[in-house]
């Protein structure tokens, strides 16, 4: 059994993990070359898998209108490609993306499934983990999506003619050895981020959650008995003058949600403040939302959350309000300690990550030796990748 990775599982610097796996009934024979394991060895070194492929012969047979109804091999693959590829290093990219990106199998320990996920292997004397940081970097995805064709939601494919393309500095032993050592360095962090990302949401998945109205996150908003009292006096009766205020109320929410969305889509920063008693969310050193007045032990919960938040990305402004107004309860619960513990870690985390991503930038900017005018191209490219990490 090989663990099988896809394309969403295909993520930027991350360890390839994944919980799905493949039987292989593969191995090299003494020559190095990838053969079916006979159907004797697989009795005796597998009984358990070679009675699974026994269970489901009649259908391995069939494959292919009958092509697979064969004594030698009806337990192997039908297209047997690429198999000597599988457990070798490489890098992983996922098929489509949005933004160009990879992740290390350095060991060769995982196999792709070679339909939403591709493999990258170095040419001789090339350490890995130097492409890793090239096709990670700003220079070679700002080439790709000028290459590649967009689809619907500007998801891109990138599959071999548009990656066979892109521009990998020659650059000297110890310039490529600089940057490998900072990609294995920014590998680790990405996926220590990824393990306290997962750590985290266990911990609130526990936790009680409060169902805040609307109007907690945007209190200058009427509450339903003034809206009803503002209804139009040719409103009489009770019922009428209800439906109209909810109306309006769903009106004035829905602006909300818009002006958030704009805020989201203009991108920059987002920081989440607590201070004085008020709840602060900034994105691009705006307020986005303020004026949410709590006592300490909520207050300080709701900005761990809200930073939480923060840290998966959020796109969609009405899932993201949503979100907003169902922080946990406080309690005095170690999974609410444990929860506080891993935001500041994360906050940590993502710290550094945007520092070593600024340094690794400079490097790779100084090895594509670009021109002032160049790199604000790349810099300011109006679909760049948005920032790393973020997170206030």
């Amino acid at each position: 059994m090989k663990p099988l990775v896809s394309g969403p599982e295909a993520k930027r610097y991350e360890e390839p993990e994944t919980s799905t796996y493949v039987l292989f009934p593969y191995e090299r024979d003494v020559r190095g070359a990838m053969r079916l394991i006979s159907a004797d060895d697989m009795a005796q070194r597998f009984p358990k898998a070679w009675a699974h492929l026994r269970k489901w012969e009649a259908e391995l047979r069939g494959r292919e209108t009958g092509k697979m109804d064969r004594d030698k091999d009806w337990w192997g693959y039908v297209y047997p490609k690429n198999l000597d590829k599988q457990d070798a290093p490489k890098l992983i990219v996922p098929r489509l993306v949005q933004h160009l990106k990879s992740s290390s199998d350095a060991v060769g320990g995982v196999f792709l499934d070679n339909v939403d996920a591709g493999g990258v292997l170095p040419a001789q004397g090339i350490d890995l983990s130097y492409l890793l940081a090239m096709l990670n970097g700003p220079v070679c995805d700002f080439v790709f999506r000028i290459i590649s064709k967009p689809f619907q939601n500007d998801y891109r494919s990138a599959n071999k003619q548009f990656i066979a393309p892109l521009p990998i500095p020659n650059a000297s032993a110890q310039a490529r050895a600089d940057v490998a050592t900072r990609a294995r360095g920014l590998e680790d962090r990405w996926t220590r981020r990824r393990d306290l990302m997962r750590e985290t949401a266990e911990r609130l998945s526990i936790l009680g959650r409060t169902r805040h109205p609307a109007r907690w996150l945007w209190p200058d908003l009427p509450d339903l008995p003034r809206m009803v009292e503002a209804a139009p006096a040719a409103l009489r009766l009770p019922a009428e003058r209800r439906a109209w205020a909810e109306e309006r109320l769903d009106e004035l929410e829905a602006a909300r949600v818009e002006a958030l969305q704009a805020a989201i889509d203009r991108g920059g920063r987002c920081e989440v403040r607590f201070q004085s008693g008020e709840l602060r969310l900034y994105i691009g050193g705006t307020a986005a939302l303020d004026k949410i007045y709590l006592d300490d032990a909520a207050g300080r919960l709701a900005q761990a959350y809200w930073r939480w938040l923060l840290f998966n990305e959020p796109s969609d402004g009405s899932r993201f309000a949503t979100d907003l107004r169902r922080p946990p309860t406080a309690s005095d619960s170690p999974a609410v300690t444990q929860f506080f513990e891993r935001v500041a870690a994360l906050g940590d985390e993502v710290a550094a990550i945007e520092v070593e991503e600024r340094v690794m930038n400079e490097l790779l900017y100084g090895l594509y030796d670009l021109s002032p005018a160049e790199r604000n191209l790349v810099e300011n490219a109006r679909d760049r990748r948005n920032g790393a990490a973020i997170g206030g």
